[in-house]
């Protein structure tokens, strides 16, 4: 990627072929909610030689950001602190650009090709993160002479040791330079989908009540590790986060991007944040409702993506099989659902209290044998039952589907010990840990693709 500075100096960084997936997976393991991190195309995009690249960043504290560069040709540098913007201090709840319009470079992709890694990691007080290394700012980012193996290694270990008194927040972003080229196992193709940081605008329903969306904790890290730890097996992967989760985007991600993926192949689409419902407007409800996917700027915009829309949008792929994970809940009480927050108004603040529903995603996109359309290739999981919550767990640092969905594709799901993690391995054990741990919560699954569908090899 090249870093043209418009003070017409032209600084160079070359990055090689080398794939990045071994430290990408070092890295992904001390993912700690608090920060996001993005680009313009989205986390897992391919850049092409020429195209510009924009960065940014976001985090819930003020502190001390520093974002990694892992190249494919296995160096490291810094991108922020850099030349220009020497100080790494942020504040809370802002979004930072780089470049951005105050910085005097541009970030342009050359060759050669391969996977790059962005790494971000922001601690409320000062903190070395690199023992006995210093910045250079003569160049504009500060090169690090540790291959990118030992400097991934020694990040996670240094991060362990953070004092519990200066929080920190860790995030992960990666994508391709040039035409992408896989040696991995599997060709699926992937898009994971994870919000914490909704926008808590006040919105009015029906009933006259007010209402917000809360922010969630684990949305975004259950995304990225998810991805992580799928992508052996779905090596074309998009990430969407936080601010880059709009009607829209999810929208063209669905009917732009994966609608590519040919004949042949199987999507996986992966979402982790709040869940709600709208009252059903064309008859195909047993219980009224529609149930939603939450983009983090309904309060503003008002638009969810609604059960019918997600059904036209799949039925645009070509995939043979389809598989959909959602960390979510439509039952309008607890958790990811709409009214995690309580109302707003002069009362006594309680929840409010929805008619049951009686039939979820589940129903919705693998419906009846013989319904005519595209659900025979379908294969759902969700968090809970219909009038169930899916929970959160500051313990376990994840939403309790994403945590022991995590555990089975390491292997503890591997029932026949064959050496496979399949779609339906994976939901049966996350099924039975999450239901042990939280006995009100009750993972659904409908299978209309009656096959196993590999997911993750065990090492």
């Amino acid at each position: 990627m090249k870093r043209m500075c418009t003070l017409a100096v032209v600084v160079i960084v070359l990055f090689g072929v080398l794939a990045l997936a071994g430290t990408r997976q070092v890295l992904v393991q001390s993912l700690k909610p608090g920060l996001s991190l993005s680009i313009d195309k989205g986390c897992g995009a391919t850049y092409q030689h020429g195209e510009h690249l924009n960065i940014t960043a976001r985090s819930d504290q003020s502190g001390y950001l520093t974002i990694f560069d892992f190249t494919p040709d296995k160096h490291v540098q810094v991108i922020f602190p850099n030349k220009y913007y020497t100080s790494n201090y942020i504040d809370g709840n802002k979004d930072y650009n780089i470049p951005g319009d105050l910085l005097p470079f541009q970030l342009v992709i050359a060759p050669p090709d391969g996977q790059e890694v962005l790494y971000a990691v922001i601690t409320e007080n000062p903190y070395e993160l690199t023992p006995g290394k210093t910045y250079n700012f003569e160049d504009i980012f500060p090169q690090i002479s540790d291959r990118d193996e030992d400097t991934a290694y020694s990040l996670t270990q240094r991060l362990k040791v953070v004092p519990s008194d200066n929080w920190s927040a860790v995030a992960i972003c990666h994508f391709f330079v040039g035409e992408r080229t896989s040696t991995t196992l599997g060709t699926g193709w992937a898009l994971f989908i994870g919000v914490d940081d909704y926008d808590e605008t006040q919105f009015t329903e029906a009933n006259g009540n007010k209402y917000y969306f809360p922010k969630l904790k684990y949305c975004v890290k259950g995304a990225q590790e998810i991805a992580a730890e799928l992508q052996p097996m779905f090596p074309t992967q998009r990430v969407l986060m936080n601010h880059g989760v709009t009607h829209d985007a999810v929208h063209e991600a669905i009917t732009g991007w994966l609608s590519q993926a040919p004949e042949g192949s199987t999507v996986l689409i992966y979402y982790s944040g709040h869940g709600s419902r709208t009252p059903d407007i064309n008859g195909d409800e047993q219980d009224d409702y529609d149930e939603t996917i939450v983009p983090w700027d309904y309060g503003t915009k008002h638009q969810f993506i609604v059960d019918d829309e997600l059904h036209r949008w799949l039925s645009l792929l070509k995939a043979d099989k389809v598989i959909l994970i959602f960390d979510s809940c439509h039952s309008g009480t607890m958790e990811r659902g709409v009214y995690t927050a309580r109302r707003i108004d002069t009362g006594s603040g309680s929840r409010a209290i929805d008619p049951p529903l009686t039939d979820g995603l589940v129903s919705d996109l693998v419906p009846t044998a013989g319904t005519k359309g595209t659900w025979w290739k379908d294969f759902v999981i969700t968090a809970c039952k219909p009038n169930e919550a899916a929970y959160e767990s500051p313990a376990l640092q994840n939403g309790a589907l994403t945590y022991y969905l995590m555990e089975a594709l390491k292997g503890k799901g591997d029932a026949n010990s064959d050496g496979w993690v399949t779609t339906q391995e994976a939901y049966q054990y996350a099924a039975k840990m999450v239901t042990l741990e939280f006995p009100k919560q009750h993972p659904q699954v409908a299978d209309a693709i009656k096959e196993a569908v590999r997911l993750s090899k065990v090492e």
